[in-house]
């Protein structure tokens, strides 16, 4: 802006002394108006003449008033653009190029570009340029050639003691939608050669011999290309059945499940009818084993050592008291934990530990009491009385956050109990005014009978199980879960990964909680959200499985509710991520989700080849559906094995 300067005379009459003086006037600065125009635009080039359009750009204007570039187009050589309308005008100074279209290939164009500022000067040294569009043969699409992919959903798996199967199967393509794909199968063994083509994604054999199967199945797009590496599944049909059958047993309900080390022995709970089932088989064939357990209804908690199958622990007498046997279940024997409970003191949870030392091992457990008055007791394997590991211990009630008492919702022992003698728990505070939160707290045993919670082995515990800005609950927590990868250790701070899961959600009820109901993963005491939850009750989760380590594994997590019929039966969802470690893990929903209506439990194998699941119905019911279930097809599908309510 430029400025000069006018002298204006003003008059003023002064009365001083009884005489009027004039006084001479100051300056004033008046702008002169701005008729300075912007640089020259530079660099103007045409580019991608093609089928009736031409690509310009330029180089940015230097103009410091900027308001606008205006473009101009004529078939005629440009010299100067007074007159001329612009075909476009851009605002933004950054945005310099700018594609002309509705062009007759074969016809020259000149272009221009001006800058124009602020006070509406346009750039008096015009730059232009010139090109003929030409016409471009356009080129047919590229052929498809990538083929498509199937996954079977539904399988035999490993030995089966039955001879009619039933496969099934969906695929996906780049193209084709999946509902046009078309299959074909053989199940070599049996079948000469591949079937023709079909829609089909189901197949079924009927009264098969003894003997070793392979199953492949391949797709086919509409274009003709054909699954090069097919979808296999292998297994072995032998008719001698396991010891034990069980595979219908009305009423029976299986809210928790505890695979062995050796992934062949598992254990079944029901709790209402307070039984205690046992496979041998991999989840083929159960024996009732409840018979060496007088503990009282109801049977709530279950737990199996790591590291060997024979040492199981159930919670007993309304989760008062605690069972144990080191033989499979041959031989229980209570722990007299009961008249260490204060009133209104109920177990929430339970773990055994990995061996240590001298072939010594320990269980603990977590309780509430609904208002805070919550412990965690420890029972050293194989005699021992229970200890408090919680009232009095340094960092259980700490001053910040300010916690005045706590309930405890979940509790592990970490993998490398043997070096860092860590115990994991899933906390939450109350009563309110008090913190009336949910943490992940860590404890590190310090002596035979002390322990020392979030001391400064680990700074920043406890961590509260939500994302920053957000909130939990207080106590009482209505599930929580924790899945902790094979080489966690409390000793490495990039090896503490956690997964966590929490809700307040009533059982049985459609409407969530705390909105915040998720499945977290905690990479020391940072927290992120999962995303399992869209606000729908099926997203409620009730039980977490993990396989693999902290930087590569898989992620199952069961429902705590059913959300549709299948063919009249009810399911309980399982969902799957084979990224947890994402910021955002991709999951996916079981396409054969496991019957039953409520509480999918669910774990892996030792070698993550199957996932298990366990369902039930809250307090109990008749005909539900609800059984054990398994998948090798990560959650994907799965098939009743055992204990079928029918």
């Amino acid at each position: 802006m430029k400025w000069n300067y006018v002298v204006v005379w003003v008059s003023i009459a002064v009365l001083l002394g009884g005489c009027a003086n004039p006084i001479p006037p100051a300056p004033v600065p008046v702008p002169a108006p701005d008729t300075t125009p912007p640089p020259a635009i530079t660099g103007l080039a045409a580019s991608d003449a093609y089928n009736g359009s031409v690509l310009l750009s330029w180089e940015q204007s230097a103009a410091g008033d900027f308001d606008h570039y205006n473009v101009y187009l004529s078939k005629v050589e440009i010299t100067n653009v007074t007159g001329m309308t612009p075909i476009h005008r851009i605002t933004d100074i950054t945005t310099n190029s700018y594609r002309a279209t509705g062009l007759e290939d074969g016809t020259k164009y000149y272009f221009a570009v001006t800058a124009v500022d602020d006070s509406g000067n346009e750039s008096s040294l015009v730059t232009i340029t010139s090109v003929t569009p030409v016409a471009k043969e356009t080129l047919p699409p590229f052929p498809d050639t990538t083929p498509p992919e199937t996954i079977i959903i539904g399988a035999p798996s490993e030995t089966i003691g039955y001879s009619n199967v039933t496969f099934q199967w969906t695929g996906s393509d780049d193209s084709t939608a999946t509902a046009d794909l078309v299959y074909s199968y053989w199940l070599e063994g049996y079948d000469a050669g591949y079937s023709p083509f079909t829609p089909d994604i189901s197949q079924t054999y009927m009264n098969l011999p003894d003997g070793a199967y392979v199953f492949y199945v391949k797709a086919q797009d509409e274009a003709g290309n054909i699954e090069p590496t097919p979808a296999v599944s292998q297994f072995t049909i032998a008719t001698a059945a396991p010891v034990g059958g069980l595979l219908i047993l009305r009423n029976s309900e299986v809210n928790r499940i505890a695979v062995g080390s050796d992934g062949k022995h598992i254990y079944a709970l029901d709790s209402v009818n307070t039984r205690l089932y046992k496979s041998s088989h991999g989840g083929y064939g159960w024996v009732d084993i409840s018979a060496g357990i007088t503990g009282a209804a109801t049977w709530d908690e279950l737990a199996i050592a790591p590291d060997t199958p024979e040492i199981v622990a159930v919670v007993t007498n309304a989760r008062t008291e605690v069972y144990l046997s080191t033989n499979g279940g041959g031989a229980c024997f209570p722990l007299g934990l009961t008249a260490n409970l204060a009133a209104g003191e109920l177990i929430q949870c339970i773990a055994i530990s990995p061996a240590y030392g001298e072939s010594a091992r320990e269980l603990a457990v977590g309780t509430s009491t609904g208002n805070g008055g919550g412990r965690v007791w420890v029972y050293t394997i194989p005699v021992s009385g229970w200890r408090d590991m919680s009232s009095g211990a340094p960092g259980w009630l700490p001053s910040e956050p300010a916690i005045a008492g706590t309930d405890v919702f979940a509790i592990k022992y970490s993998p490398a109990f043997a070096a860092d003698r860590a115990i994991l728990a899933i906390v939450s505070s109350g009563p309110a005014p008090d913190t009336d939160d949910t943490y992940l707290y860590i404890g590190k045993r310090v002596a035979a009978d002390t322990m020392t919670w979030n001391g400064a082995a680990v700074l920043g515990y406890p961590v509260e199980i939500c994302q920053s800005g957000e909130d939990t609950p207080g106590s009482p927590l209505t599930y929580a879960d924790l899945a902790l990868p094979s080489d966690y250790s409390v000793l490495d701070m990039p090896s503490r990964c956690v997964y966590a899961c929490w809700s307040d959600n009533p059982p049985g009820t459609a409407v969530a909680g705390n909105p915040n109901d998720d499945v977290y993963r905690l990479d020391d005491i940072h927290c992120n959200r999962l995303y399992v939850s869209g606000g729908s009750p099926e997203y409620v989760i009730s039980s977490l499985a993990y396989y693999g380590s902290c930087n590569e594994g898989k992620l199952l997590a069961g429902a705590m509710m059913g959300v549709g019929i299948a063919s009249g039966v009810p399911v309980a969802p399982v969902y799957f991520t084979f990224n947890p470690q994402s910021a955002l893990p991709t999951w996916k929903s079981s396409l054969k989700p496991p019957t039953g209506p409520n509480q999918a439990q669910v774990a892996w194998s030792p070698d993550g080849s199957v996932a298990y699941c366990g369902t039930s119905t809250i307090g109990g019911a008749s005909g539900d559906q609800s059984a054990f279930s398994l998948s090798t097809t990560d959650g994907l599908g799965w098939n009743q094995t055992g204990l079928i309510d029918t």
